[in-house]
């Protein structure tokens, strides 16, 4: 009787650890359906600094996601110099990956960024394929 016992309780065991498994959110092609939802919208980030010589810098970056379409704007200020540049193209997310295609370019360039969401999908990491991550904070329109 004790080993019916014991059999059963590892059984039992063994399915709660394999449902318990079955809640984790990864960002897999699996599931990326869902992250489409949140990804799309308008996402800012904003750096400032001091460089050493004592120049102010400061800069954004806003992705823009509608669809299966991007538009990307870069802004920054590096002392009295202002710089501007934009980029628009499509873009996907498969197996945790945000693949850019820059289609103000000829031929068009393609992108690869792992991305990871915080805060309640209020928060976006993206890191590019040589390691630097900026994070994005979602905007929202004030009504």
């Amino acid at each position: 009787m004790r080993k019916k016992l014991i059999i059963v309780l590892a059984f039992l065991l063994l399915i709660a650890g394999l449902l318990s498994g079955c809640t984790q959110n990864s960002n897999t092609e699996l599931d990326h359906s869902e992250d489409i939802n949140h990804i799309m919208g308008s996402w800012v980030n904003v750096t400032f600094s001091v460089n050493v010589s004592g120049v102010n810098q400061s800069f954004m970056r806003i992705y823009n996601f509608t669809g299966n379409l991007f538009n990307y704007s870069y802004f920054a200020n590096i002392g009295s110099d202002r710089y501007y540049s934009f980029a628009d193209g499509t873009y996907e997310l498969k197996n945790g990956n945000l693949i850019v295609a820059n289609a103000t370019v000829v031929p068009a360039k393609k992108a690869t960024f792992k991305y990871s969401f915080a805060n309640n999908y209020q928060i976006l990491t993206l890191t590019s394929e040589s390691g630097e991550s900026l994070v994005y904070n979602k905007f929202h329109n004030p009504s």
